[in-house]
């Protein structure tokens, strides 16, 4: 439920999904995506690296993008944009959350 725990213990749908979105593409296979549980609930964050955002925008908000389409393409899922308030380490930004 925190940033320092790992996700563990996930199964079937779940599991497959996290997979999809570890190989996920990503601009200099940096993987800026970060997941959190909290219950039936994943928060995807962005953890931001620096030179990727420019006059055209943030290529690293684009991967986020990639990489919940492969978590919602395998497992489903609901779509809500609702920052849950989590304390987040320095340079990460709530992106959205997944409900089952």
């Amino acid at each position: 439920q925190d940033f320092s725990t790992p996700l563990t213990g996930c199964t079937g749908k779940i599991k497959n999904a996290l997979i999809a979105v570890r190989y996920a593409p990503s601009a200099v296979n940096r993987q800026p995506w970060r997941i959190v549980k909290c219950g039936s609930l994943f928060h995807f964050y962005l953890k931001h690296s620096r030179g990727y955002a420019g006059d055209k925008g943030d290529i690293q908000k684009v991967d986020m993008g990639i990489a919940l389409y492969h978590f919602m393409r395998v497992a489903g899922g609901t779509l809500k944009i609702a920052d849950p308030g989590l304390a987040v380490p320095e340079g990460t930004e709530y992106t959205a959350t997944v409900v089952f």
